[in-house]
């Protein structure tokens, strides 16, 4: 019995260690376009508007994406470790791989970019002879924009097209404008995810678009939990914000696109 417990032991302690296997370190340029701070906020709520806006500008024009990208740092600089090869961190981010799926948009998918960057490696910023290193990134979208007392939306998104599909998909009566709630939504403790109507004066047609199911969609996303049947409300909410989405209903004199926006109420 001692030599079996002894064996169970040796095997825990064996997956452990495999759990636990270090990661691969890569060292980045600082670039003052993708900034290392512990708060981008503060950070720009202590700058005069004039400047804020100057950076803004040019932070359009050097940055070929939709959005910040920005990293928090992890602890004081270091100075005894001497990196090998320092990359460009533009030209990594402002790779196509790491945008959402579609054709047109530059929208950064910080999912993709967690998985292939900060879950993968260690990540070192250079800045002369110090080390800054990185605990994590977050994302925020340049849009809405306010300019000349007019709000600015993103037009450079790729479209979703989903079948509206009675079964997974319902609207809850006395709702204005209508919504669209998921059978399975409103299970987590933080909120509720759901769809509103939007634009219900103009119904744009297309002529031929893939129309995929939602539920399917869903269900094999990221932010859907199977053991559980719970979706993570406020994470698919960001997901479905970066694209333009429409419900396809087929009437029996033509086919009705109906666009839609996502929202997750917070509990």
């Amino acid at each position: 019995m001692k030599t079996f417990l002894l064996i169970i032991s040796s095997l825990k302690f064996i997956i452990l260690t495999a759990q636990v296997k270090e990661k691969d370190t890569l060292f980045f340029n600082l670039d003052k376009y993708y900034t290392i701070s512990s708060s981008i906020e503060l950070k720009q709520s202590n700058e005069k508007y004039t400047q804020k806006l100057a950076f803004q500008k040019m932070q359009f024009r050097q940055t070929n994406t939709d959005g910040y990208i920005y990293f928090t740092a992890d602890s004081l600089p270091q100075k005894e470790i001497k990196p090998k090869k320092i990359l460009s961190i533009k030209d990594y981010i402002e790779n196509k791989k790491f945008y959402y799926d579609g054709n047109h948009n530059k929208i950064v998918d910080k999912w993709k970019l967690k998985d292939s960057l900060t879950d993968k490696y260690v990540i070192f910023f250079v800045n002369g002879n110090e080390l800054i290193k990185s605990k994590n990134l977050e994302y925020i979208s340049y849009y809405p924009i306010q300019k000349d007392l007019k709000i600015v939306e993103n037009r450079r998104k790729d479209t979703l097209f989903f079948k509206l599909d009675n079964k997974y998909i319902y609207e809850p009566e006395h709702c204005t404008p209508k919504r669209y709630l998921l059978k399975d939504g409103g299970k987590s403790k933080t909120g509720t995810f759901f769809f509103e109507e939007f634009d219900v004066q103009t119904r744009p047609r297309f002529k031929s678009k893939k129309i995929l199911n939602l539920e399917s969609f869903v269900h094999s996303s990221r932010f859907y939990n199977s053991e559980l049947n719970i979706i993570e409300d406020r994470n698919l909410s960001d997901f479905f914000s970066n694209y333009v989405v429409f419900l396809f209903r087929d009437t029996e004199n033509k086919d009705d696109y109906i666009q839609i926006k996502s929202y997750s109420t917070i509990e």
